[in-house]
């Protein structure tokens, strides 16, 4: 990290209790996990979820943006809190969670990563190809000129019913917006690179730096996940034997249809498997858990969540 001044990012928080920082996907921003939130308040946790540098209200800093980059004001926000979070991520966040935890452990109660983004380990010969991808590509679009039509696109599909309560795929239907802003196209291509061009092996590989991971850890995996190589969950699963692992079948990588409070209730299942472990560490492996599908479950009375946020940071 670096030894220069880093200012907090912005984020927005819900419920009380013991905190949770949840970072997200890529392209994404902190409203994809008010749906979360919501399970986690009724479960007596604090949810603080980010827009990493360069998405959301939080710019950009210099330079590539690496998962190392992007943790760095997540580590300041877990450091200015009056208690140890967990680290909840997912996608391009749950890397990021990750390395803040590699880095950082002693400030972290534990790490939650849903269907995290990690290297393949196959395939590796195509990964340098990566480099060719230039962040000022993004930048030459002009989308700017239309950006009207694009966000009345967006707020017309977001008003359908049946994105009520479905804040993964809401934050998903922004991006439409959220692309034109040249900026934000950048921290696109420059994320999606770096991730691209993280290193799987040797001393700095993430697959071999993953087996070194100190703190209470829980992996979620998607069934039905057509971006993460399924074997990601076994090799996962091998570095860490004494991590909990879950798994939601019914689900997609996070935009799910009729099945989004399955993956909502997993990710808090995770959490607290790992929130209940964080003050004694059991000697024997963790279960493989298979989590129930609530799709035909009607959401009961005080599921439905106000848009939020009840309070957020300014940004820095």
């Amino acid at each position: 990290m670096n030894a220069q001044h880093i200012e907090l990012p912005y984020y927005q928080e819900w419920g009380t209790g013991d905190p949770v920082i949840a970072l997200h996907p890529l392209a994404l921003e902190s409203t994809a996990f008010a749906g979360v939130a919501r399970v986690l308040a009724a479960r007596g946790l604090r949810t603080l979820a980010v827009d990493l540098p360069g998405f959301g209200r939080t710019p950009a800093p210099a330079g590539p943006l690496t998962p190392a980059r992007l943790a760095e004001p997540v580590v300041e926000l877990a450091r200015s809190l009056e208690s140890p979070p967990i680290i909840l991520g997912m996608s391009m966040g749950g890397r990021v969670a990750l390395e803040a935890a590699l880095q950082h452990p002693r400030i972290f109660r534990g790490v939650v990563m849903v269907a995290p983004y990690l290297p393949w380990r196959r395939f590796r010969w195509a990964m340098p190809a990566a480099r060719f991808l230039d962040p000022a590509w993004a930048e030459r679009l002009p989308l700017e000129k239309i950006w009207p039509l694009l966000k009345s696109v967006a707020e017309a599909i977001e008003a359908q019913p049946r994105f009520d309560h479905d804040w993964f795929a809401r934050a998903c239907v922004r991006v439409v917006y959220y692309s034109s802003c040249a900026a934000t196209r950048a921290s696109f291509i420059s994320a999606a690179r770096e991730l691209a061009l993280d290193p799987a092996f040797g001393e700095q590989g993430v697959w071999t730096r993953l087996a070194r991971l100190k703190v209470p850890t829980a992996f979620l995996w998607a069934g039905r996940d057509g971006l993460i190589p399924a074997d990601h969950a076994e090799h996962a699963a091998s570095a860490l034997p004494r991590s909990h692992r879950l798994e939601v079948p019914c689900s997609a990588h996070f935009v799910n249809g009729e099945h989004f409070r399955c993956l909502e209730h997993a990710i808090a299942m995770a959490v607290t498997a790992v929130s209940e472990g964080a003050g004694h560490r059991r000697r024997q492996a963790r279960k493989h858990t298979l989590t129930p599908c609530l799709a035909d479950v009607p959401m009961a009375v005080g599921d439905e969540l106000p848009e939020p946020p009840h309070r957020a940071s300014e940004m820095a």
